[in-house]
């Protein structure tokens, strides 16, 4: 076998998991943020109040 095919094969393979390492960390970065905007929170933490309670 020709050793650069295999060397240029390797880099080529070594790049490819570097870049799928660092956009799988990206993506569950903006996961986790999206989830946390997602989540519901209680009306004491929102600063809502119940309508009946300002009626009265």
């Amino acid at each position: 076998m020709n050793w650069t095919i295999i060397i240029i094969v390797g880099v080529v393979l070594i790049a490819l998991i570097v870049f799928l390492v660092r956009r799988n960390a990206k993506d569950e970065k903006e996961f986790e943020q999206q989830q946390n905007n997602d989540y519901h929170k209680t009306k004491d933490e929102e600063g809502d109040i119940e309508i009946e309670d300002k009626i009265k």
